[in-house]
């Protein structure tokens, strides 16, 4: 027999159950084995002669994590690597998660509250509805809103005054009078 014989046959198990690791679950202990089958064929490699020895160290160097790499790759395609690994987001996931684009181009436009704001709630902006937080202050559930800017994903809104529902005020000095509330439907 060749001196390299058994050496060269420990470093084929080795390698050989070193990719068996990655698709059989066995807690660990194929992987403990390919490293000792390993250790085996350097000791015996060094056992026979240094030169042999050194070759195999730098065959092991290269070809355990070349093992590695195509064992990996292989698994990765494997039923059970399939079941394992993520899948590449679809397209609409990837544009759903980067609506901020979108959001971007509603500075400026007018919407209604849909819920309080205080400060954060949810406003209806051309018919779609956003996470939206006051500028400052509160602003009530129906309110008119535009958008001043985006911050996070999220609207920055303040209210707007509607023509003809701000509240008027008189100049004089002396206000006017409210007219009597009158209760209807109360007893006597």
């Amino acid at each position: 027999m060749n001196e390299a014989f058994w050496p060269i046959v420990f470093l084929a198990m080795g390698l050989l159950l070193l990719t068996l690791e990655l698709f059989v679950p066995s807690g660990g202990f194929i992987g403990f084995s390919a490293v000792v089958c390993l250790g085996l064929g350097l000791w015996n490699a060094f056992q026979s002669s240094r030169r042999l020895g050194i070759t195999f160290l730098m065959v092991d160097f290269v070809a355990v994590p070349t093992t590695a790499i195509v064992a990996f790759r292989l698994w990765v395609r494997s039923p059970m690597g399939r079941r394992l690994s993520l899948a590449p987001p679809e397209p609409e996931e990837i544009d759903v998660s980067h609506r901020d684009r979108r959001v971007r181009d509603l500075v400026g436009a007018d919407g209604r509250a849909l819920t309080p704001l205080h400060p954060c709630g949810h406003v209806e902006i051309q018919g779609r509805r956003y996470d939206g937080m006051a500028e400052s202050g509160l602003i009530a559930e129906g309110d008119r809103v535009r958008v001043i800017r985006v911050r996070s994903g999220q609207v920055v809104v303040r209210t707007i005054e509607v023509p003809g529902s701000a509240d008027r005020t008189s100049t004089s000095e002396d206000p006017a009078p409210s007219p009597p509330r009158v209760d209807v439907g109360a007893g006597t």
